[in-house]
């Protein structure tokens, strides 16, 4: 039977890590993106606060040496769209129409001299009518007036030139029109115009293309383009003579004109473009620091606003790819180094304490999140409530958690405002003080006081900081207030929020058992009415517990709170107990055993119902499951023994109690305290030596009993919490001179006791 619930506890355990270690990562994991989301919170909230026209508050002054923008500097602006307009080139437009006519009026012509170049000068005369083309209609006529009707002027000499070779001739004039419209040839105005803008380049631009930008220089002025014709012409007769050439040039040039203009409204289009997309250049500025930015009771106006913008940017972080890497990369060195305290604090897997991890997680997550809604304010950074999480944290799981996760902290809020030591000095130094004045807390004031003295550190370690960087006595005296403040709400965050985390994580603080050590609370006071015995035991029990706890550094307050609940599940049935009895006689002298050992484990499971309808925190529960253990109702299994017959030997785990076993050292404590305690009163005769021996009779039964194996108290520990016992009992029986009358009434007292003290060993 015991190891079927062994290997199903194992089970069962075994489950509840696996589920604790999902939960951590998925905190973890949760964190990191809130945490992470928080610092980009929209960074304009703090330009909102301050608006053009108000009045300043207070004054202002620069924290630090910075440069600021403010003012449009329009002569480096009108220099800078200069140097733009000079590289945009001037557009050209082709006149693709004027283009397509002069090749059309060669055509004709050559159409027209393929059939007349036989017929000499005597046989031609010309008709004036015109055709559809627009050109002269063609009977017969001599070939030079042809040409010269055309508006092609050349004399005999260079028309008898051109007879022998009419077809070679019109590629040659089809192939220089072509490289000369393409070239571009401009008149003399237009040149005049490219010379006056100091245009370097050119766009020719039609219906069908635009060219790329070009030397201006590439463009044909009309009055050189005989020389770029003659040029092209020698490309297809290389081997005439140069009148040959000249006659064919002359041929070409009389019939071409510019084929490109000017055009000034498209230039002008492309320099606006230009120019609306120039930034313009702002005056710089420079501020020195605890310079005066704005004086109280002034007009703010858009260069305060400047100036105090550029402050509030200087002290953000960049919203960039890189940023985000970096502070996922802090997140991950910082969270090892808290590992790295927590494995060697707990001694086990980290992350089986999900409780611990969480609270942790939430409270620097608050912190940066207000830290990161503060800078954006024109709140000083010392105004960050920064105590407040590391003495939550210390109310909750204790001083070295406290500590090391303000350090943490310290760091992070120190790159999320700026990098800045002082800031790290100031807020730890007040966190630690804060927390350091918690570590006795046993009263919400405590909590106020704990807050003004992490208040007042941070005022002087303001001061300190102010004093070494040499800043004006003004500023950080102001800071150093803020600093002050800063203590203070912290102490108002950790009162509001502390019955929160105790409400949801269901850790008992030191202020919550303060309450419940209130012999006023309406539970103890029921366990004092309706089994006043057991109230005085649970009272004596706390002072037994605490004492023990003292002596091995547990916790003392949780132990005597436990002690005083321990024993209330035995408000059901209080007269089944020999403490409640007042002499009315023992309730189990007509039950069998099995009977009698059932009601009394009974008070454990009802002592836990009772607990959970007064709400009571989970741990003080755990005292009432664990004072017992799964020890051996031993009164009651040997009356069972004895009354069984000889083939009929008791179950003994029918006389055991629920358990489970102590699992932390101030249960255990209770353990021992409720046996002892309860034995003592059996005692007749309270000598040193006989207390000293029960007591280490019920330890040294406990521990052979395995009721100790599961916490981690030590032997020497157990040794301290044994003399611990002694010393407190011997008190409470402290010897008296004994008067005649009582010498015969204590001789009386114990004869009787021998017959009632059968039925007071059991618990």
């Amino acid at each position: 039977m015991n190891s079927i619930n062994e290997i199903c506890s194992k089970n069962k355990e075994g489950i509840n890590a696996h589920a604790r270690i999902v939960f951590s990562f998925a905190a973890i994991f949760i964190f990191l993106i809130l945490a992470t989301a928080s610092i980009f919170i929209n960074p304009f909230i703090a330009r909102t606060n301050l608006r053009n026209g108000d009045v300043a508050l207070r004054d202002v002054y620069a924290p630090y040496d910075f440069f600021y923008t403010w003012g449009k500097n329009e002569k480096k602006t009108a220099e800078v769209i200069d140097k733009a307009v000079e590289n945009v080139p001037y557009f050209f437009k082709r006149d693709t129409q004027l283009e397509e006519k002069i090749y059309r009026k060669f055509e004709i012509f050559f159409n027209a001299l393929s059939k007349q170049n036989y017929l000499s000068v005597d046989n031609i005369a010309l008709n004036t009518p015109e055709d559809n083309s627009g050109f002269p209609k063609v009977a017969e006529f001599e070939p030079l007036r042809l040409i010269n009707s055309f508006g092609l002027n050349i004399d005999n000499y260079e028309y008898m030139s051109l007879r022998h070779s009419t077809e070679i001739l019109k590629d040659a004039v089809f192939s220089t029109l072509s490289k000369l419209f393409t070239d571009g040839i401009i008149d003399e105005t237009s040149r005049k115009l490219l010379n006056e803008e100091k245009d370097d380049y050119v766009v020719i631009f039609s219906d069908m293309e635009t060219t790329a930008p070009r030397l201006s220089e590439s463009l044909i002025d009309f009055s050189l383009v005989d020389e770029k014709i003659k040029m092209h012409v020698k490309e297809y007769f290389e081997e005439e003579d140069e009148e040959f050439i000249n006659a064919i040039a002359g041929f070409i040039q009389s019939g071409v004109s510019s084929n490109v203009i000017a055009d000034k409204e498209r230039t002008s289009e492309e320099e606006k473009k230009i120019i609306d997309n120039i930034e313009p250049i702002y005056n710089v500025w420079e501020v020195k620091k605890n310079e005066l930015i704005l004086q109280k009771g002034s007009r703010i106006n858009e260069r305060h606003l400047a100036e105090i913008y550029e402050i509030t940017e200087l002290v953000k972080r960049g919203k960039t790819k890189n940023f985000l890497e970096g502070m996922l990369l802090l997140f991950v060195l910082l969270g090892m180094v808290l590992w790295i305290y927590m494995a060697f604090t707990y001694k086990v897997n980290v992350l089986n304490n999900t409780r611990d991890i969480v609270i942790i997680l939430t409270n620097i997550f608050f912190v940066l999140l207000v830290a990161d809604i503060i800078i954006q304010t024109p709140l000083p950074s010392y105004s960050i409530p920064f105590a407040g999480s590391g003495m939550i944290i210390m109310l909750l799981l204790g001083f070295g958690p406290a500590f090391v996760v303000s350090v943490i902290m310290g760091i992070l809020v120190a790159v999320l405002i700026g990098g800045t030591v002082s800031l790290v000095i100031v807020f730890l130094s007040g966190a630690v003080v804060g927390i350091y004045a918690l570590r006795n807390a046993r009263r919400r004031a405590d909590i106020l006081w704990a807050g003004i003295f992490a208040g007042l550190i941070q005022f002087l370690a303001v001061i300190t900081v102010g004093l070494i960087n040499d800043i004006n006595f003004a500023v950080y005296f102001s800071d150093a207030f803020w600093g002050f403040l800063g203590g203070v709400s912290s102490a108002a965050i950790v009162m509001a929020g502390l019955p929160l985390f105790e409400y949801i994580f269901k850790i008992p603080t030191n202020i919550s058992l303060v309450e419940l050590s209130d012999l006023n609370h309406p539970l103890l006071k029921r366990l004092a009415m309706e089994a006043p015995g057991t109230y005085h035991h649970s009272i004596m029990v706390g002072n037994l517990a605490e004492a023990a706890s003292d002596s091995i550094g547990a916790n003392s307050l949780l132990v005597r709170v436990g002690a005083y609940y321990h024993d209330i599940g035995k408000i059901n049935k209080p007269q089944y107990y020999s403490e409640n009895e007042m002499g009315e006689g023992s309730k189990h002298a007509g039950l069998t055993p099995s009977m009698s050992a059932l009601i009394i484990g009974k008070h454990v499971k009802d002592g836990v119902d009772i607990a959970q309808k007064y709400k009571l925190n989970t741990t003080i529960i755990d005292f009432i499951k664990q004072h017992h253990g799964d020890s051996l109702i031993s009164y009651f299994y040997q009356k069972a023994k004895e009354e069984a017959k000889e083939d009929l030997i008791p179950d003994e785990e029918t006389f055991r109690y629920m358990g489970p076993r102590p699992q932390i050292k101030e249960t255990a404590i209770v353990l021992l305290a409720d046996s002892i305690e309860a034995s003592s009163r059996t005692l007749i005769e309270p000598s040193v030596a006989n207390v000293r021996n029960l007591v280490k009779k019920i330890i040294n039964n406990k521990l052979i009993d395995g009721q100790l194996d599961s916490c981690d108290l030590t032997l020497k520990e157990i040794d301290k919490i044994s003399e611990s016992f002694i010393k407190v009992l011997m008190a409470i029986f402290h010897t008296r001179a004994t008067y005649p009358d009582e010498s015969k009434k204590a001789e009386t007292q114990k004869t009787e006791n021998n017959g009632k003290n059968k039925f007071r060993k059991f618990k």
